[in-house]
């Protein structure tokens, strides 16, 4: 029996309830941050999204309140609860005031407390990528500059805001990639009009990158525009 699982029956039901319920809002944001990245926002700290408010600042219900509610440990022990989970450090809890509000709660999962209610509800850990596996995002700005060809992607109105693409993210990742000596795609200085401007465009071996590695991506991300390479 592994040691997580060890912790888990150590816990009584409602502590098993309230964990739980922790961790399936835990799970909820990482999946919805995973979807703000995708999309090109900037990424954030796990610190700033893994912590879970009850309630927001305006009383509204959140959603671990919610489920906390569902599992029925809302009550005068819900604090002893979370604090015997803290105390066996599988969360960390932060009592806080806004505006003169009354005490306000954030709660934390921990990484033993993710992999507790992992093994606890008999769910295995996300398998990491293999090394150098491009993220949806990055594929799908590498299909960008693959349709864009010897042209390029003109720079957009903020510094290296090719295509809406992030630079810090996603560009930079391509320009860099390991195992290539110029990366899969790179900026290139030019004059228009008598004036200075910057493309980006992809190279040799990102073309040979896409030809080789389509029907793989284009089996991991079917929801990307990849054109079949000629």
């Amino acid at each position: 029996m592994s040691k997580h699982l060890n912790l888990w029956q150590e816990l009584n039901e409602r502590q098993q309830l309230t964990l739980t319920a922790i961790y399936h809002v835990d799970q909820k944001v990482e999946s919805e941050e995973a979807a703000r990245w995708r999309l090109g926002w900037e990424k954030r700290s796990a610190a700033v999204w893994r912590s879970l408010r009850y309630p927001d600042l305006n009383g509204h219900e959140t959603f671990l309140h919610k489920l906390l509610r569902k599992a029925g440990v809302i009550d005068e022990g819900l604090g002893s609860t979370l604090q015997a989970l803290e105390r066996r450090q599988l969360c960390e809890c932060n009592y806080y005031q806004v505006r003169g509000k009354s005490e306000l709660l954030s709660v934390k999962l921990t990484t033993t407390g993710r992999a507790v209610a992992r093994a606890g509800l008999g769910e295995s850990a996300p398998k990491k990528p293999p090394k150098g596996q491009l993220k949806p995002r990055q594929w799908e700005a590498l299909c960008t500059a693959y349709q864009a060809g010897e042209n390029g992607i003109d720079s957009g109105a903020s510094l290296g805001d090719y295509a809406g693409f992030s630079w810090r993210w996603t560009w930079l990742r391509l320009q860099d990639y390991y195992g290539t000596d110029k990366g899969l795609v790179k900026e290139v200085d030019y004059w228009k009009n008598g004036k200075h401007s910057t493309k980006l465009v992809i190279t040799p071996a990102g073309v040979e990158f896409y030809r080789q590695q389509w029907e793989q991506y284009h089996t991991l991300y079917p929801d990307v525009d990849a054109p079949i390479p000629k």
